[in-house]
C-alpha cells in the first residue's frame, strides 16, 4: 500500500503544482508571437503603430463576422479569421484606446439588424466593420473582399484615421482651362468629399491650408502657376496632375512649353506630346453618328481590374476607368524617383500620332498596329522620391526657392478626357471613385499615406498555369483578327438585314450579299472555336489526366493495400499448412 500511497501523492503534488503555475504565473509571462510569413503579413507596420500611438480619444470598433453564413466559400471563412487577428494586434497596440467588439450576428438578431441599419453588406454574409467615437458620426467599411486582401492594414487604418479627423480635407484645384461645363458630375463628387478650393485657371499663389492639389490641363497654365506648383510639391504637398497628348474637349489648346516638359523630367517621367495610346484589347465601342451601330474605337479605352495595380488603394472598388486619347508615361533613365504604375493598357498596344485620332478611317489601321505590339504601356502613375527645382534662379522678382526636396508625392494621369461627362458616362462610378481613391489617398496624414500594401506571398506558378497562360496568349495573337472580321460582319448583316415582322412565317431573304453574310457570320465563330481548341489541347488533355489520376487514386490505393494483406494472409495459411504436415 505504501508504494500506492507514495504514487498518488506526487500525483497530487503534481497536478497542484500545474494548476497554481496556470492561475500564478501564466498571467505574468511574456504575450511571445513569431511571424513567419515572407511579407510580415501578421505583425503591423511601423507607420500603422504610429497612427495608434497619436490617438487622443477613445474609440469602439466592431467587427461583425458571420461565421456560419452558407453563402459563405472557405476561403472567406479563412479571411474572416485572419480580419480577427489583426483587429486584436490593432487593439492591443492602441493601449487601451480601442475597444474591440466581435459580433457574429444571427440571422432576424439585434446585431444583425444592427448591421443592416449601418450598411453593412449581407451579399456573402456579414462581414464589415463600424467604428465610433463619443459625439462623433460613425464610420463603416462596409464589407472585406478576398480582392482587397493587400488593403486591409490601410482600409482599417483609414477608419481609426477619418474617427479622429472627421473633417473634410482641403483640395486646391487648378485648371489650366474652364472644366466646369464638361465635368460637372465629378465637381459634384469633389464638393462632397472634399473641402474644395479653386484657385482658378492662373494660380498665381497656392494658400497654406492646401495640402493637396489637383491640376488639369498644365500645359496651358503660365510659368508662373507652373513654378508655385513645383515649389508645392518640394515643400510637401501632395499633388494629382492630369496632361494630355490630345484633349478632345480642348483641342485648341497652346503647345506646352518646355518647363512643363522639364517639370516632369525632375520627377523622373515623361510622356510623348504629339502621340495618344491606341489598344486594341481594350477598345471601347462608340456611336460615329446617330442611327450608326456602335464600333470599337482603339483609341478610346474601358480599362478592366486587369489594367490596374490591384496593390493600390486608388484603385479600391474600381470595376473599370473609361480614358479617350490618352498619352503613355514613362521613367526616365537614370530618375531616382519611384515609378508605380496605376492604370495600364495591355499588351496589344501602341502609340501613333494625334493627328489620326478623329478619323474613323484609321479605326481599322489603328487596331490593326496595336495587335502587332506586345508592350504595355503606362496611362497613370505614382511618384515618390528624391527632385529637384528647374528654376535655379527662381523667377523674376521672386524670393529664391526650395532646390531641391528628399521626398515628393504625385501621381500623373496620362489623360484629361476622362474627367469629362463624356468619357466618364461609359465608366460613371469607376473614373470618378479613381479620382477620389486617389486624392483622399494624397490628402491622409503621413502616417496612413505610408502604409503599403501588404502582398500575399506570390507562389511561383505550377507547369499547369504557366501552360494555361501560353495558350491565352497564344489564342489571343491569332484570334484578334478573326473577332474584328466578325464584329464587322455581324454589324453589316444586322444593317442589311429586313425588320422582323409580326406574321406567323416570313420569307427568307435570298440575296447574295446577305447570303454570303449570313455564312461568314455562322463560319467565323467556328474558326474561333477550332482556333480556341487548337491553342487549349494540351491544357485539356494535361487536366483529364490530372482528374483521371486524383479519381483513381484512392480506388487504386485501396486496391494495392488489399492486395497486400490477402498476399500476407495467403503467404501465412500456407505457412501454417506447412508446418502441420
Amino acid at each position: 500500500m505504501r508504494p500506492t500511497l507514495r504514487t498518488g501523492m506526487t500525483l497530487i503534488v503534481i497536478l497542484l503544482l500545474f494548476l497554481a503555475f496556470n492561475l500564478v504565473w501564466v498571467a505574468k509571462l511574456p504575450d511571445i508571437r513569431w511571424d513567419l510569413s515572407r511579407e510580415k503579413t501578421h505583425t503591423l507596420s511601423h507607420q500603422a503603430q504610429q497612427l495608434l500611438a497619436s490617438l487622443e480619444s477613445p474609440l469602439d470598433v466592431y467587427y461583425f463576422n458571420a461565421h456560419n453564413d452558407p453563402k459563405r466559400s472557405y476561403a472567406l471563412k479563412r479571411y474572416g479569421k485572419r480580419i480577427e487577428d489583426v483587429l486584436l494586434e490593432y487593439e492591443k497596440a492602441a493601449k487601451g484606446m480601442i475597444n474591440l467588439h466581435l459580433i457574429d450576428p444571427k440571422p432576424f438578431s439585434e446585431d444583425a439588424y444592427k448591421a443592416r441599419l449601418f450598411g453593412l453588406d449581407d451579399t456573402a454574409g456579414f462581414l464589415g466593420l463600424i467604428g465610433t467615437r463619443a459625439g462623433h458620426g460613425a464610420q463603416r467599411i462596409e464589407s472585406f473582399s478576398l480582392d482587397r486582401e493587400p488593403l486591409l492594414e490601410y482600409e482599417i487604418s483609414h477608419l481609426i484615421h477619418k474617427l479622429q479627423h472627421p473633417e473634410r480635407a482641403v483640395i486646391g484645384l487648378v485648371p489650366g482651362l474652364e472644366i466646369g461645363a464638361s465635368t460637372g458630375r465629378l465637381l459634384k463628387e469633389l464638393q462632397r468629399h472634399f473641402n474644395l478650393v479653386d484657385l482658378g485657371t492662373s494660380a498665381e499663389r497656392i494658400p497654406e491650408q492646401v495640402k493637396t492639389l489637383m491640376v488639369v490641363h498644365p500645359r496651358a497654365l503660365p510659368e508662373r502657376s507652373l513654378y508655385e506648383i513645383e515649389q508645392f510639391v518640394l515643400k510637401g504637398g501632395r499633388l494629382m496632375m492630369f496632361i494630355d497628348p490630345l484633349s478632345e474637349q480642348h483641342s485648341n489648346t497652346r503647345a506646352p512649353h518646355n518647363r512643363l516638359t522639364e517639370l516632369l523630367a525632375a520627377w523622373g517621367i515623361q510622356m510623348q506630346e504629339d502621340k495618344f495610346l491606341v489598344d486594341n484589347r481594350y477598345a471601347a465601342s462608340i456611336t460615329s453618328a446617330p442611327g450608326q451601330p456602335a464600333t470599337p474605337h482603339p483609341g478610346s479605352l474601358d480599362l478592366p481590374p486587369q489594367a490596374m495595380n490591384a496593390h493600390d488603394i486608388s484603385s479600391r472598388k474600381v470595376n473599370n476607368v473609361a480614358v479617350s486619347s490618352s498619352g503613355a508615361l514613362t521613367r526616365r533613365q537614370k530618375a531616382r524617383t519611384t515609378f508605380t504604375p496605376l492604370l495600364q493598357s495591355s499588351g496589344q498596344s501602341v502609340l501613333v500620332e494625334t493627328n489620326r485620332f478623329a478619323s474613323p478611317n484609321e479605326f481599322d489601321s489603328m487596331a490593326d498596329e496595336a495587335s502587332t505590339q506586345a508592350q504595355r504601356h503606362v496611362i497613370a502613375a505614382r511618384i515618390e522620391g528624391p527632385a529637384y527645382s528647374v528654376f535655379p534662379d527662381s523667377l523674376e522678382g521672386q524670393p529664391a526657392g526650395v532646390q531641391k526636396a528628399a521626398l515628393i508625392h504625385v501621381v500623373v494621369v496620362a489623360d484629361t478626357d476622362l474627367l469629362t461627362e463624356q468619357v466618364n458616362s461609359t465608366a460613371p462610378h469607376g473614373n470618378t471613385l479613381f479620382v477620389l481613391n486617389t486624392l483622399d489617398n494624397l490628402s491622409a496624414s503621413d502616417a496612413l499615406l505610408n502604409i503599403r500594401p501588404r502582398a500575399v506571398a506570390n507562389r511561383s506558378p505550377n507547369m499547369l498555369e504557366r501552360m494555361r497562360d501560353d495558350a491565352a496568349h497564344t489564342y489571343s495573337e491569332k484570334a484578334s483578327e478573326l473577332e474584328r472580321r466578325l464584329l464587322r460582319t455581324e454589324q453589316e448583316w444586322k444593317r442589311l438585314s429586313p425588320e422582323p415582322t409580326n406574321l406567323s412565317s416570313q420569307a427568307v431573304d435570298s440575296t447574295a450579299q446577305l447570303l454570303a453574310l449570313n455564312k461568314e457570320r455562322l463560319r467565323l465563330p467556328m474558326e474561333l472555336h477550332a482556333l480556341k481548341a487548337e491553342a487549349y489541347a494540351r491544357v485539356h488533355f494535361l487536366e483529364f489526366a490530372m482528374k483521371l489520376v486524383v479519381t483513381l487514386a484512392v480506388p487504386l490505393t485501396l486496391c494495392l493495400i488489399a492486395w497486400v494483406v490477402f498476399l500476407g494472409n495467403r503467404r501465412r495459411r500456407l505457412r501454417a499448412d506447412a508446418v502441420r504436415h
